[in-house]
């Protein structure tokens, strides 16, 4: 129950309070299966990137960018189906995004990238990635998780 509560509790700092008091779902992005879609990370690091997927209890690692001493970047695939994820930028922009090609059922959940800032670990907020279909369980199973397990806190 304690790793569940974690991985609870690190959505709504992900999502930099995903839900109000009221239970409604911040708005989603709602792909077809089958179509491309690229995922923003709004952190600036030049040392480290990773991707993650958050779905139903499990915490998933999909990609990481390192800065490398040659000076280019070197992206690790931490998923099995490695052909279909990509990044996109690089960390001497400021930016690195997560491509996934061809999106299935599996690939639904909350992405969101972490990244080394000034010696800490910043998380950026999270981004609902939910298949055309799959959007009407999701605004009733979520809000109903949330409210009874954890407690978020907006520090805008």
């Amino acid at each position: 129950m304690v790793p569940l509560t974690w991985i609870l509790s690190l959505i709504c700092v992900a999502g930099g309070h995903l839900f109000s008091a009221s239970p409604v779902l911040r708005s989603a992005l709602v792909v077809q299966a089958g179509q491309n879609v690229s995922l923003a990370c709004n952190l600036t690091s030049r040392l480290e990137i990773t991707w993650y997927l958050l779905r139903s209890d499990q915490l998933l690692p999909v990609l990481t960018v390192r800065s490398s001493r040659v000076g280019e970047d070197t992206v690790n695939v931490h998923i099995a189906d490695r052909r279909r994820v990509n990044s996109v930028g690089d960390l001497k922009s400021g930016s690195v995004g997560l491509e996934i090609e061809e999106v299935q059922e599996d690939d639904a959940g909350l992405y969101f990238c972490t990244g080394r800032c000034a010696g800490a670990v910043c998380v950026n907020r999270g981004i609902h990635l939910v298949l055309d279909g799959l959007v009407h369980y999701l605004k009733e199973i979520l809000p109903d998780v949330c409210r009874d397990k954890l407690f978020c806190q907006d520090e805008a």
